[in-house]
């Protein structure tokens, strides 16, 4: 194997730290990986090392409140789980499109736009409450599903509120999501659409069940890395909403009892890491 391929592939592993420090740090970091060992094969402990210490760097180097990116992420996780939903539920397009825009606007950070698409599917989805039972015969081409109980409409109320916070905070700075968050809905349109009835299946619920631990497992990590609560926040508007509806109705199953309480453990535990406080290096003294 060749030292140029040697070098290409710690050069991508490098692209796991934010781009201010690659462009510090990266060739001093490129020249001690390559240095006197042109043409060795990389090593899997120290590619490792690279994606853990950028991840870490990563965790680290946001430049907004604490409190703003984590509101961020967690309407982000809301709006994403509103659109996969509505694909399952063949919603209209009209629907789909005030969806996909709200995702879109969160994950850029746009965060003028989210508010009136935050609204208005909070209000569409509350109409019937909000107007009453004529609401949900307007025009299905552009309206979404109607709610008739507020537990239901939790979501989309912490969705709107959020979107308000923002707004009136008007934080710089923030960063841009990466648009890999996407396969959530395009799992879902998948999951919808090819042959067999897969929505709603047991391939979904794993599939989300999955998703879900798979980001609160990172935002764990996180957490332990930057000790900050962003994190905490931003799964405590995720996870809350559906929390306090299985109060209202308890689970139907034990499976579905399980599954909430373990979205609930990571939660506490991911919370409980964020108040320790951060460890302080040892000092040494001269002998």
């Amino acid at each position: 194997m060749s030292g140029t391929f040697t070098e290409r592939w710690y050069r991508l592993a490098l692209r796991a730290f934010p781009p201010g420090h690659r462009a510090e740090y990266g060739a001093e970091i490129l020249g001690t990986l390559l240095n006197d060992t042109p043409r060795r094969v990389p090593s899997p402990r120290e590619t490792a090392g690279l994606l853990t210490a950028g991840l870490a760097a990563r965790a680290r180097a946001a430049t907004t409140p604490w409190w703003t990116d984590g509101v961020r992420l967690g309407l982000s996780t809301l709006a994403l789980a509103n659109l996969a939903y509505g694909i399952a539920d063949h919603a209209s397009l009209g629907w789909l499109a005030a969806s996909a825009l709200l995702v879109l606007a969160l994950l850029r950070g746009w965060v003028l736009m989210a508010l009136p698409l935050a609204l208005a599917v909070a209000f569409s989805t509350g109409r019937a409450m909000l107007v009453g039972m004529e609401a949900t015969t307007w025009p299905s081409q552009i309206f979404g599903p109607a709610y008739h109980n507020w537990i239901s409409l939790a979501p989309y109320g912490v969705l709107a509120v959020g979107a308000i916070a923002l707004a009136a905070a008007r934080p710089r700075n923030l960063r841009a999501r990466p648009l890999w968050w996407l396969v959530i809905p395009a799992a879902a349109l998948a999951l919808t659409y090819l042959p067999g009835t897969w929505e709603y299946g047991e391939v979904w619920q794993l599939f989300r069940a999955g998703t879900e631990s798979v980001l609160l497992l990172a935002g764990l990590l996180a957490t332990a890395v930057a000790r900050t609560p962003r994190w905490a926040l931003a799964a405590a508007i995720y996870v809350l909403p559906g929390v306090t509806r299985q109060l209202v109705n308890p689970p139907s199953t034990t499976q579905d009892l399980d599954y909430w309480l373990i979205l609930t453990g990571l939660l506490l535990a991911m919370t409980a890491t964020a108040w320790q406080a951060r460890p302080v290096p040892e000092t040494r003294h001269p002998r």
